[in-house]
Order: structure tokens, then C-alpha cells, then sequence
């Protein structure tokens, strides 16, 4: 969960993709790979929600899902750095469509990748409040 200077954004993929960006980031190669024969609302990149319930739907629909099942990752990064990537148009917030629910959808650039390597956290989603922990 976001703090005051952070936020926390969800994705919902499948359990191997999840363990290969929580291992080792985000990776252009593999979503070029993974996106190249299914249509994107926005273009090629890596999606997030605000919300975990819609990365769950996501995630359920992921390539991969059906074999070896589906999880969330959060991605918390600061609130300035995000809006930074907001302004120089590497992500873009909009509404999902095409869904039957109201959601808010997050479109990373794959320029953005290595940005979000370095200062981004990525983990597994548990339910719980991150202060919790």
C-alpha cells in the first residue's frame, strides 16, 4: 500500500513472468516476446492497476495463466518519480476499456524499464497493508 511519498501499483500476470520480473526486473525482450501476437489497449509495454482486484482479473486472462496459474506483483515507487514518467509521456494513466468494470489502467514505456529497475520495488502481493509488515 502507498505511503505519503510512494505509490503501489499492481500487475497480474502469470506465476512465471511474476517470479522472472521479481527476480530480475523488468525485462523489454521477454515482453516484446510475450506481447507480440495478443492486442494491447494502449501499445506494447507493461500495464498496471490501482486497484489489486482488477490486476486479478488481468492475471486470470494472462498468457500462461491457464497451465501454470496467475498471481499479482505490487510495484511501489515514489509518487514524484511516477508523476515524473506521467509528464514525459513514458506512462500513461487511463481507463481501462472494454472490461465490465470502472478501473484505472497505468501503461509503463519499455524506455521506462530500466528507470524502474533501479528505483522501483518489486514483490509479491499479500493482501496485507505495507505497513503492516
Amino acid at each position: 500500500m502507498a505511503t505519503q511519498t510512494t505509490i503501489t501499483l499492481y500487475h497480474g500476470t502469470d506465476w512465471e513472468s511474476a517470479l522472472d520480473i521479481l527476480n530480475s526486473g523488468l525485462n523489454v525482450a521477454n515482453l516484446r516476446r510475450l506481447q507480440s501476437t495478443r492486442t494491447t489497449q494502449l501499445s506494447p509495454g507493461w500495464y498496471l492497476a490501482e486497484s489489486p482486484d482488477i490486476a486479478w482479473y488481468f492475471a486470470s486472462l494472462a498468457p500462461g495463466s491457464t497451465e501454470g496459474g496467475y498471481t499479482v506483483i505490487e510495484m511501489e515507487v515514489d509518487r514524484a518519480e511516477m508523476q515524473n514518467l506521467l509528464a514525459r509521456g513514458s506512462a500513461i494513466r487511463r481507463q481501462i476499456i472494454n472490461v465490465p468494470f470502472s478501473g484505472e489502467q497505468y501503461w509503463i514505456s519499455p524506455d521506462a524499464f530500466a528507470f524502474l529497475n533501479a528505483r522501483a520495488v518489486f514483490r509479491p502481493y499479500t493482501g496485507e497493508d505495507v505497513g503492516e509488515r
